[in-house]
């Protein structure tokens, strides 16, 4: 591994970070605050450190184990300037700094503030825009922007990977349909009753399906004073786990080739089963009236499967059964290639499929060849091992951290494994547990799991990969 290309890399892309902070201080302007010399002298810092590397030129092409070592890298090094910025700007503790920026760039959502009213509103956008630029991917804006992006397309791979022919061409169809939406999603919120600064704070968190809210009680409140806001809100979640590709072909009006996606249409199927199934729970279990069953229980099954993480009331108070059905929608999550978290329902439908291609093979005593494919895409034997080997991670980190998180934070395994599987998966929906109050312990458990989730394990194929670089035998 060269540092001459992994350090110049790192810093080049920390330049869009830079860049966001300048905001802040301009946002102090605006409203009337004494500019934030903190971000305002880390974004400098930033931009003139990614001038200088631009300028001076990289160490060559990075190599794919390269790439992942820089991705690695980035989420570390992107909450922790953060941090340090927060905690210069209004005393924030380093840590919980740490862990709110953290939640932020994954798209989690979670917060250890325990009053974010009281912040100003330069503070609130920031909390916002690292979710919105953490979901659309930092690289996206770091291949399109800077001139040597060629050498970014294999960090952009490890985080994403491409819908068209070349990265640059996917990253600016991304930037594209994440702008858009992020746009019309701004008019849909204004018109259904929020104010503008509402509206643009929770539109980057809603299309980035991240759930980080300026008010304590998510969007509660906004949605107990203007009801029809409700609709819109469940619009954008929707959308913003989607495909990009399935959004492209909803954008330009291909619809005849988005309902031939078989991802998209489990994806609808499952939100309306499960959506159907806490609706039931919430009403038979919990006793809740009919009417806010079907309110809560399809807002929160959405909330929870698109791994956005806005909630209407205390799930604290919700029964087990209903913390077992929204924590089947978590661990599924939404769509591959979209700023959702979780197994993916894309891997979900590969592995149940597999179920039946395995059974088709044992029912007969004949050699039999499956055809295995999910809508149009045939699936290979290498996707199906890589498939069932992700599950199969996913599904053990999970259980794991959930039996070490419900140790330390002394807590039932039920509401561990739920709070887990939310940090995991990046969706931000609490219990409870997950808050100011709890010990350092438990939250460098969740920020272990946010980190984790967010790149889907490439770190522990980091660590296998050195471990077995020599013991591995390739054919060729």
């Amino acid at each position: 591994m060269g540092l001459r290309r992994v350090i110049p890399t790192v810093f080049a892309i920390l330049t869009i970070e830079g860049a966001m902070m300048i905001i802040v201080p301009i946002v102090d302007i605006i409203t009337g605050y004494v500019p934030s010399y903190p971000f305002t002298l880390m974004s400098l810092i930033l931009l003139f450190t990614g001038y200088v590397i631009v300028r001076a030129g990289y160490g060559g092409e990075i190599s794919p184990f390269e790439a992942l070592v820089v991705a690695s890298i980035v989420w570390l090094l992107m909450p922790l300037l953060s941090a340090f910025a927060m905690y210069l700007d209004f005393g924030m503790n380093i840590y919980d700094a740490f862990f709110e920026s953290v939640s932020g760039f994954t798209g989690t959502g979670f917060t250890v503030i325990p009053d974010v009213t009281v912040l100003r509103p330069s503070i609130l956008l920031w909390r916002s825009m690292m979710q919105w630029i953490g979901e659309l991917g930092v690289v996206v804006l770091a291949v399109i922007i800077l001139p040597q992006y060629n050498i970014m397309t294999r960090v952009y791979l490890v985080e994403r990977g491409k819908l068209t022919p070349t990265v640059i061409t996917t990253a600016k169809m991304v930037a594209g349909i994440y702008f858009l939406l992020t746009g019309v999603g701004f008019l849909l919120y204004v018109l259904g009753g929020m104010t503008p600064f509402e509206a643009i704070n929770l539109i980057m968190t809603t299309i980035a399906t991240g759930g980080m809210s300026i008010y304590n009680d998510s969007v509660a409140s906004i949605v107990a004073r203007t009801p029809p806001v409700i609709l819109p809100i469940l619009l954008f979640m929707i959308l913003g786990a989607q495909n990009f590709g399935d959004l492209r072909y909803l954008i330009t009006f291909r619809l005849g080739t988005l309902f031939k996606s078989g991802e998209f249409k489990a994806y609808m199927l499952l939100l309306a089963l499960f959506s159907g199934s806490l609706i039931l729970s919430l009403h038979f279990v919990d006793g809740m009236s009919l009417s806010s069953s079907i309110i809560n229980g399809i807002f929160h099954m959405v909330s929870g499967s698109t791994t956005t993480g806005f909630s209407l009331i205390d799930l604290g108070s919700i029964s087990d059964v209903s913390k077992a059905l929204l924590f089947l929608g978590m661990l599924i999550g939404g769509a591959t290639f979209s700023t959702a978290g979780g197994i993916k329902v894309f891997r979900f439908i590969v592995a149940i499929k597999n179920l039946g291609w395995s059974a088709a093979r044992m029912a007969t005593r004949i050699p039999l060849s499956v055809k295995r494919s999910v809508g149009t895409e045939s699936i290979s034997d290498e996707v199906l091992m890589s498939v069932l080997g992700f599950i199969v991670l996913y599904v053990f980190t999970d259980l794991s951290l959930a039996i070490l998180f419900s140790a330390v934070a002394n807590t039932s395994f039920i509401n561990a494994l739920f709070e887990i599987t939310s940090a995991l998966g990046c969706v931000g929906l609490s219990v409870g547990i997950v808050s100011h109050t709890l010990n350092p312990a438990g939250k460098f458990v969740i920020i272990v799991a946010m980190y984790l989730g967010r790149l889907e394990f490439i770190q522990f194929y980091l660590i296998l990969a050195y471990l077995f670089r020599k013991k591995v035998k390739v054919i060729a």
